[in-house]
């Protein structure tokens, strides 16, 4: 509008010049110049000037807050891709934990199942062992049937799960199995002649229990045949006596010459 108005007043001065021009020459001392278009002119100018100013300003600061707007969607755009990826991750994590937890309840399935089973195995195999101690050639037979003993009290104990008792019965093979390679030495006490005496026990494997006093008096050896103690000839003292020294480790590994039964 204002610039249609300002067009309007271009051509009224246009038109008004000639008139002047002709007054002018019709007598220049009676001709007044009217400024007052000429200053509305000057003056929508100036306005019209400084409102393209103001929208430059406007223009300027769009153009700023475009370029805020554009870094910040890249921000935007960079931690929608770390998301992205990060999402990725986790859902791989999560099948792989999924998968874990699946297995984990297939083996706790199993392990119910190998618990209702455990329980007789564990009754086999301490029958087996009892026996197996009973029928065998008796040294350390407090300590061992006192093991046993303990296994067995632990069987009616709610206290104790079913792994630590199965891992006690596995324990206490361990240890018979153990007890039929070398040699060992203990001290006891047995009954020789009648008399109540001290005597150092030397048992080689499960092959051979031998027995000599202190004073190396007497030597005797267990008979599996008779399940008893007998005496042993006076060539055996000197070898025993030998063999209780290398059991203490008191003397090097060296063969003896040994009252062993025949295996059956």
């Amino acid at each position: 509008m204002k610039y249609q108005h300002f067009k309007k007043h271009m051509y009224t001065s246009l038109l008004v010049a000639p008139v002047i021009l002709n007054i002018n020459f019709a007598s220049s001392q009676d001709t007044v110049i009217d400024t007052s278009i000429l200053d509305e002119i000057s003056a929508e100018s100036a306005e019209i000037f400084a409102m393209g100013a103001e929208m430059q300003v406007q223009i300027n600061q769009l153009s700023d807050e475009a370029s805020e707007l554009t870094f910040e969607f890249r921000d935007q755009a960079k931690i929608v891709d770390g998301l992205e990826i990060y999402n990725a991750g986790m859902r791989r994590t999560i099948s792989e934990q999924e998968r874990t937890i699946a297995e984990y309840d297939e083996s706790i399935a199993q392990a119910a199942e190998l618990q209702r089973q455990i329980a007789p195995l564990m009754e086999k195999m301490m029958v087996s062992l009892e026996s197996f101690v009973s029928l065998d050639i008796p040294f350390q037979i407090e300590e061992r049937q006192d093991r046993l003993n303990t296994i067995r009290g632990t069987f009616d104990d709610s206290s104790v799960n079913v792994a630590e008792k199965f891992r006690l019965v596995l324990q206490a093979y361990q240890i018979e199995n153990d007890y039929g390679r070398g040699i060992a030495h203990y001290t006891d006490t047995l009954e020789i002649g009648g008399i109540e005496r001290d005597v150092d026990l030397l048992r080689v494997g499960r092959v051979a229990l031998l027995y000599q006093t202190s004073d190396q008096n007497s030597t005797g050896a267990w008979d599996k045949s008779t399940n008893q103690w007998v005496a042993l000839d006076d060539d055996y003292r000197r070898p025993i006596a030998l063999g209780i020294r290398m059991a203490q480790q008191l003397e090097t590994t060296q063969l003896l010459d040994l009252p062993i039964s025949a295996p059956e």
